[in-house]
């Protein structure tokens, strides 16, 4: 039998070589997961809606004329995010390039850079603002890329809106953490106004945008009120961000209700309706609305962190919590006091977030498949965020121990929510609200492609007619791209 020290030698000895392994491995994840996001539904799924914005896209017509033009872009449905237009019309004149070469590909390009760019500003943000080491950020960066909603919206060529956001949310929030830190300098008026940019962008790219300006503004007005006198955050500070945010969202209010509506009517001879914007009131005190939005934010959270229920995830978090309470009472303290009552406050922002969209859009609760993609990208945003936070926080006295625990726990739920893809890719084929007809006229337009491609040479004659339904929609989309790139100013998407 070996001795105890050559046991304890050839341990020491395996953890040394498979520690490089690992590391390696946690490096490798997110790569992985990316490439795993951008082939979840092979060539790609485009939504019924996102087919006559394509062809909308592809008119020979002003660029500003096109992107303001929210009675075309929105169905008239204005909701001041032209900002994502512009992705949009990218998107569609790429897949019309590809389709032209003989590539049908069904994947929006703001998809892939979009879900690159979150990681990448995910890497610098965390790296840089919570000092988190290399391997701990790819593996919170892979628990996010690996959520259901993630996987999903990622290769669905609808709309931009929502990726765009949630990059430029990523790096507000970031920003925002980053001006409050006392160990930074004070906030000058280039970092204010860096900050003041980006918020606005934020809010021009969806209206979940301006509803984070607005509740990140809110939070940090609180964190001022509560004076907290700790070495992170300087009062000082809180309020020139606030201020700050304050000018962000009256010129997002300035944008909305009149500078781009002028826009809209001097280019496009029309004035845009704000009924969109308005919530129908019966929807709003509709008494089961606050049940809803608490169920889909149970969902969301599970959806996040692998699956797992959400009363086993609230359980497991009460224990961990009430175990380093009763081990270190020194974490009792003001600043940790204040760092979950923001947090708190966020969870109840992300829930009257979901509620106004239920409000707004009910599909989004009733309709199965809406809860796995597009929607609620953005929470999983803000959740990889707040917990990144709070790992930051807590990390930065611990062992090295402490974290091949936490990196076994994160790979455990990574795995447990590669292992539901099949089932939630099931639900979302099978969901008869919407996403059943999605996919199934998106395979039947890959098999009309694979048999009958359309035909450049048949398709550029000017006698030709555009025919606006779904079978002849690669046809159009062939047509009305050779239409856009060459000489010709007739316009097939227009009647004759």
């Amino acid at each position: 039998m070996p001795s105890t020290d050559k046991l304890r030698a050839l341990a020491l000895r395996a953890g040394v070589h498979a520690r490089p392994v690992l590391i390696a491995a946690a490096y490798l994840l997110p790569v992985a997961l990316i490439v795993s996001a951008v082939t979840f539904w092979g060539r790609g799924i485009i939504d019924s809606e996102a087919m006559e914005f394509v062809l909308n896209y592809l008119q020979k017509r002003p660029f500003f004329a096109q992107i303001f033009d929210p009675q075309i872009n929105d169905w008239g449905a204005y909701q001041a995010r032209e900002f994502s237009y512009v992705f949009d019309l990218i998107d569609a004149r790429v897949f019309a390039t590809l389709l032209d070469h003989g590539v049908l590909l069904f994947v929006p390009l703001s998809g892939v850079v979009g879900l690159v760019a979150v990681s990448g500003v995910y890497f610098y943000g965390a790296r840089k603002i919570f000092a988190i080491n290399r391997a701990m950020t790819c593996m919170l960066l892979s628990l996010f890329l690996s959520c259901i909603v993630v996987q999903a919206s990622t290769p669905i060529l609808y709309r931009s809106s929502k990726i765009i956001l949630s990059v430029a949310l990523l790096g507000f929030l970031f920003y925002t953490f980053s001006l409050l830190k006392i160990d930074k300098r004070p906030v000058t008026v280039l970092k204010g106004g860096l900050l003041f940019f980006i918020g606005l962008i934020m809010a021009l790219c969806d209206r979940q945008g301006f509803y984070y300006l607005i509740s990140t503004t809110i939070a940090l007005g609180l964190l001022w009120l509560m004076r907290p006198s700790s070495n992170t955050i300087t009062k000082g500070a809180s309020l020139l961000v606030v201020f700050v945010n304050c000018a962000s969202i009256g010129s997002v209010i300035f944008y909305d209700r009149l500078f781009a509506p002028w826009l809209i009517h001097a280019l496009n001879g029309y004035w845009p309706h704000f009924f969109y914007q308005n919530l129908p009131w019966s929807n709003v005190f509709d008494p089961t609305l606050p049940t809803k939005a608490w169920q889909l934010f149970q969902q969301q959270v599970s959806f996040f962190f692998g699956n797992v229920p959400f009363v086993v995830l609230a359980t497991i978090v009460a224990i961990v919590i009430f175990g380093i309470i009763w081990k270190r009472r020194s974490v009792i303290n003001r600043n940790n006091l204040t760092g979950i009552a923001i947090s708190l406050v966020s969870i109840a922002a992300i829930i009257v977030l979901l509620a106004v969209m239920i409000a707004r859009h009910p599909a989004v609760y009733t309709i199965r498949d809406h809860s796995f993609w597009y929607y609620t990208l953005s929470v999983h945003v803000v959740i990889l965020f707040g917990i990144s936070a709070w790992i930051g926080l807590a990390s930065s006295g611990n062992a090295p121990r402490s974290n091949w625990l936490i990196y076994g726990l994160i790979g455990i739920l990574i795995g447990c929510n590669a292992l539901g893809y099949a089932r939630q890719r099931n639900v979302m084929i099978h969901s008869t609200g919407w996403f059943e007809e999605q996919y199934i006229h998106s395979r039947a337009l890959v098999a009309q492609f694979t048999t009958a491609p359309p035909e450049r040479e048949k398709l550029q004659h000017p006698s030709d007619l555009f025919l606006d339904d779904q079978v002849h929609f690669l046809e159009n989309v062939e047509r009305a791209y050779l239409y856009l790139t060459e000489t010709s100013q007739t316009d097939p998407t227009r009647e004759p």
